[in-house]
């Protein structure tokens, strides 16, 4: 069973950077209240939106599974509450899938990352906004 600091609540204003891509942390979040946008931005600096999250929506996996630098940024767009698991308390919370479920979900992930990837770099297939 996951401790308290394994899973916690956390909240950030609007205009709030939760974590900026690159970083190297390795915990996850739920949104229970708010909006957060998730976003990456292409070599030449141009920012990608990729999509907007909601309540009840989680975000930040990528680099909990894979222990790699967070593949993308994530900003409140309004007040937020959300709850911050830990790689522990995801671990804990694993143990009760088996190990094949484990192994399909890190596999779903590094797919998804690498077309994260390749949306930087393809113009055709993302539509820009750039927030004023």
């Amino acid at each position: 069973m996951p401790t308290p600091s394994d899973i916690q609540k956390v909240a950030y204003k609007t205009g709030d950077f939760i974590f900026l891509e690159g970083d190297q942390e390795s915990h996850f979040y739920i949104i229970e209240q708010g909006r957060v946008q998730i976003f990456t931005k292409k070599p030449d600096g141009e920012r990608v939106n990729i999509c907007e999250m909601t309540e009840g929506e989680s975000f930040g996996e990528f680099a909990l599974l894979d222990k790699a630098p967070r593949s993308a940024s994530a900003k409140a767009l309004t007040d937020v509450v959300l709850v911050k698991v830990s790689a522990e308390g995801y671990e804990k919370l694993l143990s009760e899938i088996p190990t094949w479920a484990s192994s399909m979900l890190k596999s779903f992930i590094i797919r998804l990352k690498n077309m994260n990837t390749i949306l930087k770099t393809q113009d055709q297939f993302i539509k820009i906004k750039q927030d004023n």
